[in-house]
């Protein structure tokens, strides 16, 4: 093999950026693949659970995960994003805190289930609750888990392997939720199909972990807290995350029913396809982020800049798609009996396009070691979002009636996220935001309310063809004024072909 070092891989060199690049798409694109994939094997499932169970049910199915991950996001620890940011850089210290987070969470998860207890008791929930919040309960405890260990196979890029496990173990879940469908069980069994893929997953990437990482279970007190100390701000920013994000359920169903938390689900579980992208962001974001960080700041700072013109590119058309068709959406997957969820479903759309800025913003506020900025802006959005919900819900269910109370939840929600990227774009910075970026969104939100309109002008007569209509036009307006960069993209890709050609080479 030549010892001669290559322009594209060579660290000394100015291209050093693209190198960075096309690691990032090559990474991207295998998950990304694993993603699709395992993503369209759970569709079906996903989008006719709501239907097959019925508002109700379906209802008391998602207050108990909402519940459930709400209350196990003590163990989460904020270890995760150090993962990512840390161990991309320096590997070897895995070894040092792995054996001691292991032995915290388990504590963690034992008291855990002792409080959820006593709230179901004090809340005189029925029994079935208890048993749907027991087998969440354990599938958190694994899911957590399971997301260290794809953190550190991510961190140290060898997530091959892992995309294909994937795909394996959300065929077993699709496998177990037909099973539950077609002998009709009750609830519990909709809920063990969860468990049981996140224990499959839970034996086979921890051994991947363990085999490309290198760490061993020794439980070292002194390194485990430092790590955890470190991770603080990260805890607390995900704490707060997750109750912001998950609080909104459980207040809905205490304030008004189980048929408005059905409503509401149906809504989140279709509007989540729109979210697609959101766990690629925070795989591949952050490692990129970091070795571009260590480098030189300006291009650490070009890297965020084009990131999110990136998720703006790609998440306001599709969250306008999701809007303007929300009545269609919502009657054809779950039928009639959801109608009143359309509405709710809008709202939400709106909220996933500044969740994809929001993601950009907290991983490169974690890069540069703004944690307790992103911290303090995560616990400020744990308080609006409870006081929104309390504040909307009711009067969105008295001037609604029906469905008023799962419109009212997402509305908090919109509420929320624009108090979360207010604050998080102050703290990054002018240099977080070019032109060029500001040109780009203002495009394709242009282009969004010019179809909009055109939407509302075709004939309600035309029913499907009036999306199919607009999505046309905008496709064809977008691009011809540039709100999406073809070129840029098509870079990506020969870059990431380039290093593959490269590796090739340096293999033989």
């Amino acid at each position: 093999m030549s010892s001669q070092r290559s322009p594209l891989t060579d660290s000394t060199n100015p291209d050093w950026r693209k190198k960075e690049l096309a690691i990032a798409a090559s990474n991207a694109a295998k998950l990304g693949g694993s993603l699709i994939i395992t993503w369209s094997i759970g569709l079906v499932a996903r989008l006719y659970i709501p239907r097959f169970l019925g508002p109700d049910l379906f209802g008391m199915l998602n207050f108990a995960e909402a519940f459930t991950a709400t209350a196990f996001v003590l163990t989460d620890l904020g270890i995760d994003t150090y993962v990512r940011k840390e161990i991309s850089v320096h590997p070897e210290r895995a070894n040092e805190f792995v054996g001691g987070v292991v032995f915290v969470r388990s504590v963690l998860t034992l008291l855990t289930f002792f409080g959820m207890e006593l709230v179901l008791r004090a809340t005189r929930s029925p029994a079935s609750a208890h048993t749907l919040v027991f087998i969440f309960g354990i599938t958190q405890f694994f899911t957590i888990g399971n997301n260290t260990s794809a953190g550190l196979l991510q961190a140290v890029g060898r997530v091959g392997e892992m995309s294909a496990y994937s795909i394996a173990t959300k065929l077993i879940w699709g496998i177990a939720l037909g099973c539950a469908i077609f002998f009709r069980l009750d609830l519990w069994a909709f809920a063990a199909a969860y468990a049981l893929t996140e224990v499959v997953k839970s034996t086979v990437l921890f051994r991947l972990a363990k085999r490309y990482v290198g760490f061993s279970m020794v439980v070292n007190w002194r390194a485990t807290r430092a790590v955890l100390i470190a991770a603080l701000p990260f805890f607390v920013s995900g704490l707060a995350t997750k109750v912001y994000d998950k609080i909104g359920v459980s207040l809905l169903a205490f304030m008004t029913s189980e048929r408005e938390v059905g409503w509401y689900g149906a809504a989140g579980g279709l509007v989540g396809l729109t979210m697609l992208l959101a766990p690629l962001l925070g795989w591949v974001v952050i490692p990129l982020f970091a070795r571009s960080a260590a480098k030189s700041k300006e291009d650490f700072y070009g890297m965020v800049r084009r990131s999110l013109e990136f998720v703006v590119s790609l998440s306001i058309p599709v969250s306008w798609l999701m809007m303007i068709g929300a009545d269609y959406w919502v009657s054809f997957v779950f039928g009639q009996a959801y109608a009143p969820a359309a509405l709710a479903l809008r709202l939400l759309a709106v909220a996933t396009a500044l969740m994809y800025v929001s993601i950009i913003s907290f991983n490169a506020l974690a890069v540069l070691n703004y944690t307790w900025h992103m911290s303090l802006v995560a616990v400020g959005g744990m308080f609006i979002s409870p006081l929104a919900n309390w504040l909307v819900i009711p009067r969105m269910v008295s001037l609604l009636g029906p469905g008023g109370g799962a419109a009212g939840s997402s509305l908090a929600t919109v509420i929320t996220e624009v108090g979360v990227v207010v604050p998080l774009f102050f703290f990054l910075g002018r240099r977080g935001y070019d032109r060029r970026l500001i040109v780009n969104s203002s495009k394709n939100l242009a282009c969004a309310i010019l179809v909009t309109c055109l939407h509302l002008w075709l004939p309600t007569r035309f029913g499907f063809y009036r999306i199919l209509i607009d999505t046309m036009v905008y496709t064809i307006i977008v691009l011809s004024i540039g709100g999406i960069d073809i070129r840029q993209l098509m870079r990506l890709v020969k870059l990431r072909s380039a290093l593959r050609s490269e590796q090739a080479a340096q293999s033989d």
